[in-house]
C-alpha cells in the first residue's frame, strides 16, 4: 500500500516545481491511499495556498475537483482509520522523534496513520517529513 502525504497530493493536482514528477509516479500505480487527516489537511493547504496568493479560487476549485474524481474513479482509495489511535501512536512517534527532530503535528499524524493503514511506501515531497517516515520503517518517494 502506497500512501501519500499532502506536499505529494499539491503537487499532483497543482503546478508547482515537483508536479511533473508526483505524474510521473502516478501513471506507474494503479492507486494512491489517502486517510481522513490527509484529506483534510489537503483540503486546508488549498485554501491556505489561495490565502497566502500562491493560487487563487478557481485553482483550488480544479484541484479538489480533480481530486474528489479520482476518489470516484478509484485512483484515490479513501482508508479509514481509528481516530483514537492515530493519535495515540502519534504521541509514541512525537516522544520518539521531536526533540531531535522538530516535525509537525500533521506530519507525525501523516506517518502514524499510514503505519497503521499497514503502509510499505510513503511518498512526499517534504524533507522532514520524508526523514520520519524513514526512521518510521517506511519506505520513502520519490
Amino acid at each position: 500500500m502506497i500512501c501519500a502525504d499532502t506536499s505529494f497530493l499539491i503537487s499532483f493536482y497543482g503546478d508547482d516545481v515537483n508536479s511533473e514528477q508526483a505524474r510521473m509516479l502516478m501513471v506507474s500505480i494503479e492507486s494512491l491511499s489517502v486517510h481522513v487527516i490527509s484529506e483534510f489537511e489537503f483540503a486546508n493547504a488549498l485554501r491556505l495556498l489561495v490565502f497566502r496568493g500562491k493560487i487563487d479560487s478557481s485553482m483550488s476549485d480544479r484541484c479538489l475537483a480533480d481530486y474528489k474524481a479520482d476518489k470516484a474513479r478509484g485512483v484515490i482509495i479513501f482508508e479509514s482509520a481509528e481516530l483514537t489511535q492515530v493519535f495515540e501512536n502519534a504521541e509514541t512517534i512525537s516522544a520518539d522523534h521531536t526533540e531531535l527532530s522538530g516535525n509537525r503535528a500533521y506530519d507525525i499524524l501523516q506517518v502514524a496513520a499510514a503505519k497503521m493503514l499497514g503502509a510499505t511506501d510513503f511518498w512526499s515531497f517534504d524533507g522532514k517529513q520524508r526523514q520520519l517516515a524513514k526512521t518510521e520503517g517506511l519506505n520513502v518517494w520519490p
